[in-house]
């Protein structure tokens, strides 16, 4: 037996035997879903597009996001054109809001039809189940759209309209994701096997904890670095792997997100990983591991996301209230509870309803923002709830750094540019937002604002040893030499603990130096 094959937990290898053939079957059973597409139409009005698939049963689909380029990705598991559909009818007419690719993964288990839309910075998008149809629609991202009533819920009981809420109002549409829509009850009664199969591609698409790209391995007895040479490849990601990190592996997954299969390997090696930006370090769980205090990134954007404010949403019952806001208030106390379980797809769900009936509550769009922006990653989304917030209030600086770091994420520079210098125009302005928009000049080479930045934070809260190295490491970048030795000085003299590769670097930088 392989050496560290012994180091496994028999509960541990007991679990992953569960998964596997928990995987295994599912596999099986997805295999055997189709969805025979009878129809395509495309209709161009008022600069949207609207894209109708219409198929024999109700389909069953995932929606993901992709940037730079921005691309809507809709997968249609088991579908196929009947015999009387030409191809050619699934392309978009020239225009300047999208784009449409279709490729067919027939190997893949699922089966599916992947339908790739490449969509313009001006628009935002919806899709929207409705019985055997799937509805696709580009819609101009300044549109103002005001919440309806879903054609159906998560536990099958329809939602209250909002009072005067136009009937063509599609603020469920935009929330929507496959996450949510397969969740729904369907418009057809589906019994027996095929009810299975749907039920068992909404649990692995919806309650997942595991969501990234799937993946079929079989290893025997490879090197462990090559696996993760294989998974470089796999994530477009950095892979750095510890030296120590030393082993054998015979692993067979069959259809399981990448991300999954890492852990167990992960699991099954003794390792441990840690993730920052692009960046995965993997290295033995008894060695300790800290990111570099003097990374260019130390106080990027994506890592200040950590350090927002958690708004808590107080909820009070008031007997004066209308029942459209007795009702969403229900649903905020059903979302804080998933929250607090980790459920953040099915809490989003129940925030947008909260938000459907009290739209004019900026807290339940905060929320909502921070939701799709930490938790699931979905800037889109995230940006689309902050601007809703600032529509209510302009003032709202924590809804104007939830954009701005959407917007930068998604490589909408000028956009996030507008969102930072917002989010700081309080007095005193937050110290989250005075962070991020330092790192962000930064990262897009505009050093002297953020020096100015970096020196508004410390007249307001004073020094940290982070942003006195961010100060010292932005005037290097400007070659103002004489002011990066004092404030490198200034870093060793100033009495903050700092590790001993941290004071080697400082050390080295004034050495340098006084030798130029």
């Amino acid at each position: 037996m392989l050496k560290w094959l012994e180091k496994i937990k028999p509960a541990v290898f007991i679990a992953f035997c569960i998964l596997f053939v928990f995987q295994t079957e599912r596999a099986r059973s997805e295999a055997d879903v189709s969805y025979e597409i009878a129809d395509i139409a495309v209709s161009m009005a008022d600069n949207t597009v609207s894209y109708t698939i219409t198929g024999t049963s109700p389909p069953v689909y995932n929606v993901t996001e992709r940037f730079a380029p921005f691309r809507v990705v809709v997968d249609v598991a088991g579908a196929f054109y009947s015999k009387t559909l030409s191809a050619e009818k699934a392309q978009l007419p020239k225009n300047n809001i999208a784009t449409v690719t279709v490729s067919d993964a027939k190997e893949q288990v699922p089966p599916h039809m992947r339908f790739e839309f490449t969509l313009a910075d001006s628009h935002n998008y919806t899709v929207e189940k409705a019985g055997n149809d799937l509805l696709i629609k580009f819609f101009p991202a300044a549109q103002t759209k005001t919440p309806a009533q879903s054609a159906s819920t998560s536990t099958g009981e329809a939602a209250k309209p909002m009072a005067a809420a136009p009937a063509d109002s599609t603020l469920d549409k935009l929330i929507g994701s496959s996450e949510q829509l397969l969740n729904q009850v369907p418009n057809k009664k589906v019994t027996g096997a095929a009810a299975k199969k749907i039920s068992a591609l909404k649990e692995d698409f919806s309650f997942s904890g595991y969501k990234k790209q799937r993946i079929s391995v079989d290893f025997y007895k490879i090197d462990i670095h090559n696996v993760f040479r294989l998974f470089r490849q796999i994530t477009d990601l950095n892979i750095i792997v510890d030296e120590d990190v030393k082993g054998v592996l015979t692993l067979a997954l069959t259809d399981v997100p990448w991300d999954f299969a890492l852990d167990i390997i992960l699991n099954l090696m003794d390792l441990k990983k840690e993730e920052r930006f692009n960046t995965i370090v993997i290295y033995p769980s008894k060695k300790a591991f800290v990111w570099p205090t003097r990374a260019e990134d130390n106080l990027a954007f994506e890592a200040d996301i950590k350090v927002i404010e958690q708004e808590a949403l107080v909820i009070e019952k008031t007997a004066t209230q209308s029942d459209e806001i007795m009702q969403a208030k229900e649903f905020m106390a059903k979302a804080q509870n998933l929250e607090a379980k980790k459920e953040f797809d099915q809490a989003a769900a129940l925030y947008g309803k909260a938000f459907e009936l009290w739209p004019d509550n900026a807290k339940i769009t905060n929320r909502l923002a921070t939701l799709y922006l930490v938790n699931l990653g979905m800037n889109a989304k995230a940006v689309y709830y902050a601007k809703e917030s600032l529509k209510h209030d302009p003032k709202n600086t924590n809804a104007a750094l939830y954009a701005a770091i959407g917007s930068a994420n998604m490589q909408r520079i000028p956009e996030a540019k507008e969102y930072f210098t917002q989010s700081i125009s309080n007095s005193p302005p937050m110290k989250e937002a005075l962070l991020s928009f330092a790192a962000f000049s930064e990262n897009y080479g505009q050093n002297e604002a953020a020096l100015k930045l970096l020196d508004k934070y410390h007249s307001y809260y004073g020094e940290t040893l982070d942003t006195m190295v961010s100060k010292a490491r932005v005037l290097d970048k400007l070659t103002r030499s004489k002011d990066a030795t004092r404030q490198y000085r200034a870093i060793l003299a100033s009495g903050f603990p700092m590790r001993s590769d941290l004071k080697q670097y400082i050390e080295g930088r004034l050495a340098a130096k006084d030798l130029n």
